[in-house]
């Protein structure tokens, strides 16, 4: 299925091209214009709420690259099997629907070719899909035998030149597929411990987190072994990780309102440390870490969780810069645009209470303007 705007015979419309340079202009919305657009649900920051919202929660977000700048898209992946992408104007923070797919079972995750022709997303029908921005075409490209959690558009491995798609599953596996190739096989497949419930890939560096707590940390410039392999530091099931900007270490969120902070060289590894977030102070209720995300520029970084709340930290100053108020359901998936002056964020049902006390209250996506003071280290 793709619905597409002004009758265009392609997902963006006649006028776009890859990296055009006249695609509007850079920058953001402020804080006092984001009210002007229109509010549907309630929201204690009055951030501004995207148009059309899913019809279900979002089990991950996505900002567009920086190679498509100075244009940019949120893509929002769903558990009612679809990927919506919308065009998000920086000056107002109003957002327009570009255009759908859809999963035969719900999408579980999505992200970018590298250099933004290509959505990619992956679903709990086993299937990794690739939806051309050029042509609307909407094409597998990667199979597994249970769910994918995880899709990537890596620089490493690159057999020919294109880089590497990479796919991780509940099937335990993590697949390497080239992206010219037409056989349908993966290049690659890393067998792990247990099912895959988190990945992250930046740069060279890949760091997959499994059922039982096992963590594994790769060098894409040679996968066949794990540069690191341990369990989580964090005494319950994992929920997140996030690979710093740096490529220098890693974030672990967990079950138990608790975040790690990780280290891969050996020198740096006394200054890992573990916190606790999401926990409500009145009642002593824990809440999951459901989602880590890392802003690019200064390396700060924010969690969200089943409480309502996201949060900006300080990993070096052991801080948290900014709290933000609760809102009506669990946080699920966040981002930060590549410029680090937008910060999306889906509120929805996370299931962690289960299925009898799933709760719809609530459910959009919100874009938050971020001002500098939000997110800039305390040592700058």
């Amino acid at each position: 299925v793709l619905r597409l705007r002004g009758g265009s015979g392609n997902l963006w419309g006649n006028s776009w091209q890859a990296g055009s340079a006249s695609m509007g202009t850079s920058g953001t919305f402020a804080p006092g214009q984001a009210a002007e657009v229109e509010k549907k649900t309630y929201n204690p920051v009055n951030d501004p709420e995207i148009e059309h919202c899913p019809n279900d929660g979002v089990t991950q977000l996505s900002f567009s690259p920086k190679a498509l700048s100075p244009k940019q898209y949120l893509v929002a992946s769903t558990w009612e099997g679809e990927v919506r992408c919308y065009e998000v104007e920086p000056l107002t923070g109003k957002t327009t629907p570009v255009g759908l797919q859809r999963h035969e079972k719900p999408a579980m995750c999505c992200g970018w070719k590298a250099d933004g022709s290509g959505i990619l997303s992956g679903g709990a029908d086993g299937k990794g899909m690739l939806w051309n921005i050029a042509t609307g075409t909407w094409t597998q490209i990667a199979s597994h035998d249970a769910a994918i959690v995880g899709i990537f558009h890596a620089e490493f491995p690159s057999p020919s030149g294109a880089g590497c798609y990479i796919t991780g599953s509940w099937d335990r596996t993590v697949k390497f597929w080239d992206p010219v190739s037409t056989t349908g096989q993966p290049i690659g497949v890393l067998q792990v411990p247990e099912r895959v419930f988190s990945m992250d890939v930046v740069g060279r560096v890949m760091v997959i987190a499994t059922a039982e707590r096992h963590i594994l940390v790769y060098d894409l410039r040679n996968p066949s072994q794990p540069f690191r392999q341990k369990h989580s530091p964090l005494k319950y099931q994992t929920r997140c990780v996030a690979v710093f900007p740096d490529q220098l270490g890693f974030c672990v969120g967990s079950v138990e309102g608790r975040v790690a902070i990780e280290h891969l060289e050996d020198s740096d590894l006394p200054k890992n440390f573990a916190f606790k977030c999401h926990r409500d102070p009145n009642t002593q209720d824990i809440y999951a870490v459901n989602a880590i995300c890392f802003h690019k520029q200064f390396g700060t970084f924010a969690t969200a969780g089943s409480d309502g709340t996201f949060n900006f930290w300080d990993k070096d100053a052991k801080q948290r810069l900014k709290n933000f108020p609760k809102m009506q359901n669990a946080i699920t998936a966040v981002d930060f645009n590549h410029t680090g002056d937008v910060f999306g964020y889906a509120v929805g049902c996370d299931w962690s209470k289960g299925y009898d006390q799933q709760s719809r209250t609530g459910e959009a996506v919100w874009l938050h303007p971020v001002t500098e003071a939000e997110v800039k280290p305390k040592r700058l």
